[in-house]
């Protein structure tokens, strides 16, 4: 599935919106669900959300599995009488629920020496706390660690990235194979942490089999649209 995360790049814009119904990684290399999986639908999703101009939906199958009742894998969520945990895909999709509500943003990856990435980039707002953030999604699907420049163009002069307040988020684990279970609920889960060099210039670390989101809190109200560019610096 990585492999179609340009699917509908050369999509008519002409005629109706695709629904993308249905969609998962299955098969022997999914299991019941593991991070590689879940890295390979993350890369689709970013291909939908790039050209959401040509698709309007997309929907995960299934969501549910009763683990005394298995049919399928992999699903989203799985459940018994007592218990409950959420497969990696679940935790894939959580890093687009402010998607169908941003503004898609023009990004590029430039004089990358891999092709195992895929990048996006929107700008969204905190319902919460009313804050705009413009957030960068990066998916490494390969085996090696990525040194990333991530460069922001567009922002108007009084506009600032703040340090306080943007974060990083990242979903990965030390076997591409892993999996969460009832025992280990929590094997693969994103952590998220402060972004200590927030700004219009970041340099960042890619790890191994990863999806990692940067949230950069906008410090005013009057950014134009955007373009972001990043540009790959190294792999090792």
């Amino acid at each position: 599935m990585f492999s179609m995360a340009h699917q509908f790049d050369l999509a008519s814009r002409d005629g109706p919106k695709a629904f993308v119904s249905e969609y998962a990684v299955n098969g022997k290399t999914a299991g019941k669900g593991n991070i590689l999986a879940a890295l390979a639908e993350a890369a689709f999703l970013i291909g939908i959300e790039q050209n959401s101009d040509a698709v309007s939906m997309a929907s995960y199958a299934p969501l549910f599995v009763n683990d005394n009742d298995r049919r399928w894998n992999p699903d989203a969520i799985v459940f018994n009488s007592s218990q409950l945990y959420g497969t990696p895909s679940y935790w894939a999709q959580c890093f687009f629920r402010e998607s169908s509500s941003a503004t898609v943003l023009h990004s590029t990856l430039q004089n990358t020496s891999t092709s195992q990435l895929i990048a996006s980039a929107i700008m969204w707002e905190n319902s919460g706390d009313n804050k705009s953030y413009l957030r960068v999604k990066i998916v490494n699907f390969g085996n090696d660690t990525v040194n990333l420049k991530i460069s922001v163009d567009g922002l108007e002069p009084n506009s600032t990235i703040l340090l306080s307040g943007s974060t990083k988020t990242v979903l990965t684990s030390g076997n591409p194979m892993d999996e969460n279970s009832f025992n280990e609920p929590n094997k693969v889960k994103p952590t998220q942490s402060p972004l200590e060099n927030a700004g219009k210039d970041m340099d960042v670390i890619l790890l191994p089999y990863s999806l990692t989101s940067f949230d950069l809190l906008k410090g005013s109200n009057d950014l134009r649209t955007a373009r972001i560019d990043y540009f790959s610096r190294s792999s090792f």
